[in-house]
């Protein structure tokens, strides 16, 4: 019903063994859902699952080709690999003194898709560039959230966020 309103819609797997039966009972619900979204995040742990790709680019295109129009890969404290039709690119995390990642992946896409929705734009048309900024915001988020203990105590509020994503831009 959203997607035929025109929502954007957005898919976050977010694997958990024990919540499956098997792993290939999981894998084969997991990619059931990659058809309906239009916005992917899925972790490095996990796209490899799903695809049994070699690597995160090839496992990306492999997301991609089940239909969302953007994939992002989560690589921990190495960023992200944002991937679209037009192309993939590798956006490097920010290096803080991990507590707790508790929250790090939910956080990061929080970021990315604040960013998406204050552009107002559908995710085809979002530009490599327009994306790479999103993922450095998104990776201010996580980076932030990482530094605390706990997922929703360690967010970040916006001033916070934009005030490390200022600082890196300044550099």
């Amino acid at each position: 019903i959203a997607k035929r309103a025109g929502a954007v819609i957005s898919y976050d797997p977010n694997y958990r063994a024990s919540l499956w039966k098997d792993e290939k009972t999981a894998v084969e619900g997991m990619k059931s859902a990659i058809p309906l979204a239009d916005v992917m995040k899925v972790s490095d742990e996990e796209c490899l699952l799903m695809t049994g790709a070699a690597t995160y680019e090839e496992a990306a295109d492999q997301l991609l080709a089940m239909g969302p129009k953007l994939v992002a890969v989560t690589l921990g404290g190495d960023g992200v690999l944002v991937a679209t039709k037009d192309g993939k690119q590798r956006v490097q995390g920010f290096k803080v003194p991990v507590v707790d990642t508790t929250g790090a992946g939910d956080s990061f896409w929080g970021g990315f898709l604040y960013q998406i929705n204050q552009v107002g734009k559908r995710p085809e048309e979002l530009s490599l560039n327009e994306l790479d900024n999103f993922a450095r915001f998104g990776n201010a988020v996580a980076s932030l959230c990482v530094e605390k203990k706990g997922a929703i105590p360690a967010m970040p509020d916006l001033s916070e966020v934009e005030k490390r994503v200022k600082r890196i831009f300044d550099k």
